[in-house]
């Protein structure tokens, strides 16, 4: 096939991350693809050194420059098929299907009330509770939505020192004796990392060495100062560590004894699945498209959101019952391996393609 594949994000986040992934895995499939994003994006970079041929637009509807320079584009290299992924390229593909003709899929990573929805051709869900969001709210008729999981790539989460364990914990004033609590990903929030921090004078008063490592953007700095506050509130100075952006997330993985996601609603965060993949047990909120991954009492822990009591019990039980968290550890890597590894995902996203190139779609039953 020939693919255009388009994003509109410019730094790397889940999205851009998940896209480049498509990107890389259809190229080596053989397939003619072709990446447009915006200017200076961190994902055409990424996609360059992969091989995968770029070029950039604004990705403007109006004035019609963008979408008529595109429109060429895609007649010059006779493009099949678009995929879509964020907002902005989403509505972008939608009109240049209009002016082109050729079918317009999008990836649906978030939830948001839109007429692009409806527009598409075909609309590839990340989760299923994605999927019942758009039927519901965006009215997308059931054969026009179908579920492909989030997804990683493990040979991007390879470490190939066997004692990085300790030397990140040395590196980072971890005691030998720490159980050690990470959450990746965008201090906002909506990711709710203050009722984990809320949650930590119950788990410290019976397991003092607990440690919380806060890894990712602060995003808006009013909400960092928040959790500030409530940490210098409740006095646990001590034990939460922040690391910021880190470009070595999956060495800290390794030193860490459980990952954490107090989320107030998520569709299928990938730094969940990568440390999944890396042998840690998962502490989470049941909301979104998380237990389609993670299930309460075989890959980790699930609790009501906005609860730092919740948290706190799960955790401790965590810390208590070693033998237990090994056992939801196995799991977590064993569900990675099974059903949400890329070679296996990009599979389902190209047959999907083939199908609405071709006219022939039949909706997964």
């Amino acid at each position: 096939m020939r693919i255009l594949e388009i994003v509109s994000g410019r730094d790397a986040c889940g999205a851009t991350v998940h896209t480049l992934q498509i990107a890389r895995e259809l190229h080596r499939r053989g397939h003619e693809v072709y990446l447009l994003g915006r200017p200076g994006a961190w994902v055409l970079q990424q996609a360059q050194a992969a091989g995968v041929p770029t070029f950039e637009s604004e990705l403007r509807r109006l004035p019609l420059h963008d979408l008529k320079m595109i429109a060429r584009f895609c007649r010059e290299r006779g493009i099949e098929v678009i995929l879509a992924h964020m907002s902005r390229a989403n509505n972008f593909a939608v009109w240049l299907r209009r002016l082109t003709g050729i079918p317009a899929i999008l990836r649906a990573h978030a939830h948001t009330i839109h007429f692009h929805w409806r527009m598409a051709d075909h609309i590839i869900a990340v989760s299923e509770e994605t999927r019942r969001y758009h039927m519901r709210y965006n009215r997308v008729p059931p054969h026009k939505i179908s579920v492909v999981h989030g997804f990683i790539e493990p040979e991007r989460l390879a470490v190939p020192d066997k004692n990085v364990r300790q030397q990140v914990r040395l590196e980072l004033g971890l005691p030998p004796e720490a159980f050690v609590v990470g959450v990746v990903g965008n201090i906002i929030p909506r990711k709710g990392q203050i009722y984990l921090v809320r949650a930590l004078p119950s788990v410290l008063r019976e397991a003092p060495e607990t440690r919380l490592l806060l890894i990712g953007t602060v995003h808006p700095p009013r909400y960092g100062k928040q959790i500030e506050r409530e940490i210098a509130r409740l006095r646990v100075e001590r034990h939460v560590l922040w690391l910021g952006v880190r470009k070595d997330v999956p060495r800290l993985l390794q030193a860490m004894d459980l990952y954490a996601l107090p989320t107030l609603n998520d569709m299928l965060p990938m730094a969940m699945l990568e440390a999944m993949w890396m042998g840690l047990p998962v502490l989470a909120t049941h909301v979104g498209g998380i237990p389609e991954a993670v299930r309460d009492g075989v890959e980790g822990w699930l609790v009501p959101p906005r609860d730092p009591d919740a948290l706190a019990c799960a955790l401790l039980e965590a810390i208590w019952h070693p033998d237990e968290r090994l056992r939801r550890a196995q799991n977590a890597h064993q569900r990675i391996a099974e059903h949400f590894t890329a070679a296996q995902k990009v599979a389902e996203i190209e047959a999907i393609l083939q199908q609405v190139r071709d006219g022939a779609f039949q909706p997964a039953r």
